[in-house]
């Protein structure tokens, strides 16, 4: 009975439900992710956005240049495919409110304590060699808007030696009502 009532009041309900499995087999939950953080009163997005997503680990000047040049209008496809995710699945279960955006973040701690101290000397050298090496720091997605935030790791002087360290370096924002 409470079948077919939820049914009579909304009847899209089964072929929400079915796009939903279809489009989107795989959904990843923030909550589990070690190497991100994020600000959204939502924790869900698909899983293939999150692959698109490069972080925790550095990008060199090649891998950097081929994500933005190459990879990014894959990621723009992506991120256009979560909105249509959250419009499917509903609202946010918190406050019944419909989910219009979220910001992930990388992880300082996942960062620097247990991907940086395995790379210290490749990334120490590539540096020394010229080389820009970044990471992603922050990632937004909006209904009107993507934005991504690249770091810069450099090397910084100290008594005993030199120290990794990063600094801001360049936003990169797609809107969606431009396509700029």
């Amino acid at each position: 009975m409470n079948s077919q009532i939820s049914q009579v009041t909304n009847p899209l309900s089964p072929i929400r439900e079915q796009l939903l499995r279809e489009n989107f087999p795989q959904i990843a939950d923030l909550r589990n992710q070690a190497h991100i953080t994020y600000w959204s009163d939502y924790h869900l997005i698909s899983q293939t956005l999150l692959n698109h997503l490069p972080f925790g680990r550095s990008l060199g000047p090649t891998t950097f240049y081929q994500y933005i040049d190459y990879q990014f209008d894959n990621l723009l496809i992506e991120a256009r495919r979560n909105l249509l995710f959250w419009s499917l699945s509903g609202t946010n279960h918190f406050n019944q409110t419909p989910v219009t955006q979220t910001t992930l973040f990388f992880d300082e701690t996942f960062f620097w304590h247990y991907y940086i101290p395995v790379r210290t000397r490749e990334i120490t050298e590539a540096i020394l060699q010229g080389n820009r090496i970044r990471f992603l720091s922050r990632f937004c997605l909006s209904q009107t808007q993507v934005e991504l935030e690249f770091n810069e790791i450099r090397l910084r002087t100290i008594e005993t030696g030199t120290q990794l360290v990063y600094c801001h370096s360049k936003e990169y924002t797609y809107k969606w009502d431009t396509s700029l």
